[in-house]
């Protein structure tokens, strides 16, 4: 298996159990807050490995750091939004297709041509991801609202994030982490100014902290796993991969949660273990 599509992977495994965490913080408190707070959570950990991921950043790449800090911020906020309005399996399937989309289609053009596995295992994913969503209760008036409420929400967070993707795809090889601890940095100064203009508390609930803390820890885990994919393999390939991370927030959800499965999710959950088989090879 190409090492560079298994950290991809590893990328997405991380970052649905982050959108979970996440989500069930923002159940519980403000998403812009709960967002701005785990971002303490993501500087620790790129604290911790910037001695050991040396880089020479060029002006670019701390712009690209910039610019993946405000898509950053704005779509962790929307997905913690239409986790929290859930149901989970509608919200993260949605905002992961098209958030898959946006960078395969700039990897695309960029001249990423992917072999017969590769974009086997691409029309796949985007086939298993409608089927992740299906099953859910349709069947009453306050339902239908709340369910349209969270597309909407998911598909605005689907672009920023297709966004931030590639706004971390173009920070170097060379650059090593001081790009993203700028991205992070950024963020919290973003939030900071929006709270501050606001007269909003800057803090969380008590309750919702750790959980804070944890999402920003596994998200910033995910962003430096999927930034050296990048470097090393396709991007519309390494996208795609991270993409499949409603398979592990919906796992989550259906244990965790308990929100029930239907025959049609459950195949979509085989289609997307066959997708990321296939584009681990290609």
């Amino acid at each position: 298996m190409n090492g560079a599509l298994l950290l991809a992977a590893l990328a997405s495994v991380v970052f649905g159990a982050s959108d979970y965490t996440g989500g069930m913080a923002a159940r519980r408190g403000n998403a812009m807050l709960v967002t701005c707070f785990s971002g303490l959570g993501a500087l620790a950990i790129l604290l911790v490995a910037l001695p050991f991921i040396h880089g020479a950043p060029s002006h670019a790449d701390l712009a690209w750091g910039g610019a993946a800090g405000v898509f950053g911020a704005a779509g962790a906020t929307l997905i913690y939004t239409s986790l929290a309005l859930g149901p989970v399996s509608v919200a993260s399937p949605v905002f992961c297709l098209i958030g898959l989309s946006v960078p395969v289609l700039f990897g695309v053009l960029n001249g990423n041509r992917p072999s017969a596995l590769g974009w086997s295992g691409i029309v796949l994913a985007v086939i298993s991801i409608p089927l992740l969503t299906a099953g859910s209760d349709m069947s009453d008036g306050a339902a239908r609202a709340r369910i349209r409420k969270t597309l909407v929400v998911a598909s605005l967070a689907g672009l920023v994030a297709g966004a931030f993707l590639i706004s971390v795809s173009r920070i170097g090889a060379h650059a090593g982490l001081a790009p993203l601890f700028i991205a992070r940095a950024t963020a919290i100064g973003l939030f900071v100014v929006v709270f501050l203009a606001r007269r909003m508390p800057l803090l969380p609930p008590p309750p919702t902290r750790r959980l804070a803390l944890a999402a920003g820890v596994l998200d910033s885990a995910a962003n430096v796993l999927f930034w050296i994919s990048s470097q090393r393999a396709p991007l519309a390939l390494a996208a795609t991969l991270v993409s499949l991370a409603p398979a592990t927030t919906v796992l989550l959800a259906r244990f965790l949660l308990g929100e029930r499965w239907s025959m049609t999710q459950r195949i979509g959950l085989l289609v997307a273990l066959v997708a990321g088989g296939l584009i681990s090879h290609g």
